[in-house]
């Protein structure tokens, strides 16, 4: 299976290293898993890439900015991101597995949005690294924060861990 994802995912990831720890720190995580340079953002590149970058994140810094990092690419999508602050969760999360295939050449994405409180994110074939799983959890939480939806994400599954399936339930409204 030939795994790819868009370097606008990698460039995303650049960018939260070097916001959250300046431009050594971007430095420092491209010299240690052997990147040159910036990658262009509508070319594809192996998904190794950025499973090193998160590999580097939670070796050097800590499995807890992982999330931040999902978070960090889903909030910085440039135009899109001034788009969906005016969409509904319920619109997003259903645009979702379109939007994911124009990213990431391999993988699959179901969402269940028939719950009005409760939507079921199901990845396969997507998650290869337990870090990989924190940044999805971070891009459902960012994806929450953009359209302004209270609720929160909870993993229940997990394809790392044996399932055939990363699943993540994210409850609208309240705490759950």
């Amino acid at each position: 299976m030939d795994k790819r994802v868009r370097g606008s995912v990698v460039n995303g990831y650049l960018g939260f290293i070097q916001k959250k720890w300046g431009k050594v720190g971007r430095s420092q995580c491209m010299e240690d898993i052997g990147l040159e340079d910036n990658l262009a953002a509508g070319q594809y590149y192996h998904s190794q890439i950025s499973e090193n970058i998160l590999r580097w994140i939670s070796r050097e810094k800590g499995n807890e900015y992982i999330i931040e990092a999902g978070k960090f690419v889903v909030g910085n999508l440039g135009i899109i991101k001034w788009l969906v602050r005016f969409a509904n969760f319920r619109t997003v999360a259903n645009k979702f597995p379109a939007n994911y295939s124009e990213i990431y050449t391999h993988g699959r994405v179901e969402v269940d949005t028939e719950k009005d409180d409760t939507y079921i994110l199901r990845l396969y074939e997507v998650n290869f690294i337990k870090e990989s799983c924190l940044a999805w959890q971070g891009v459902c939480e960012g994806a929450l924060e953009m359209t302004k939806t209270p609720g929160t994400v909870k993993k229940t599954k997990c394809r790392v861990d044996g399932d055939p399936c990363c699943e993540y339930s994210i409850f609208l409204g309240a705490e759950q």
